[in-house]
């Protein structure tokens, strides 16, 4: 989330920037773009989130199986992170999709409208999505 604002921030073509010419924020894209071609969290919430929801679920698997070796379609546990901002979702959804198909995150959020004019889930949406989890 951080990343794209500060990506779009100083790619607006609107209004000149002065991160644009600053080469230590320059810098900073560059690594943070390196960083996340190899695969790494932008932030390491991320990374957090993932180790405790990946043994959540592994070890939710090995002990229905008493191996590692568990049948994955056999969800008997669900997990939902919360977040206070909504541009996050999308950026978690697909870190934890990641590690599919031990994970199978979906996005799932309220009826409301954000600043943006984006709308949530209708309540139709959320069951469907709640069946799915």
């Amino acid at each position: 989330m951080c990343f794209r604002s500060l990506t779009e921030e100083a790619e607006s073509s609107d209004k000149p920037s002065a991160l644009n010419k600053d080469s230590s924020f320059q810098a900073l894209m560059d690594e943070l773009r390196l960083q996340k071609s190899r695969g790494f969290a932008v932030h390491p919430k991320l990374e957090k989130l993932k180790t405790l929801v990946v043994n959540h679920f592994g070890q939710r698997l090995h002990d229905d199986d008493g191996s590692n070796t568990g049948d994955l379609s056999n969800e008997g546990t669900r997990a939902m992170v919360f977040v206070t901002f909504r541009d996050a979702v999308d950026e978690i959804v697909a870190f934890l999709n990641q590690e599919s198909p031990l994970l199978r995150a979906t996005k799932f959020i309220g009826q409301g409208i954000d600043k943006k004019g984006n709308k949530g889930l209708a309540q139709r949406e959320q069951l469907d999505v709640s069946s799915f989890i």
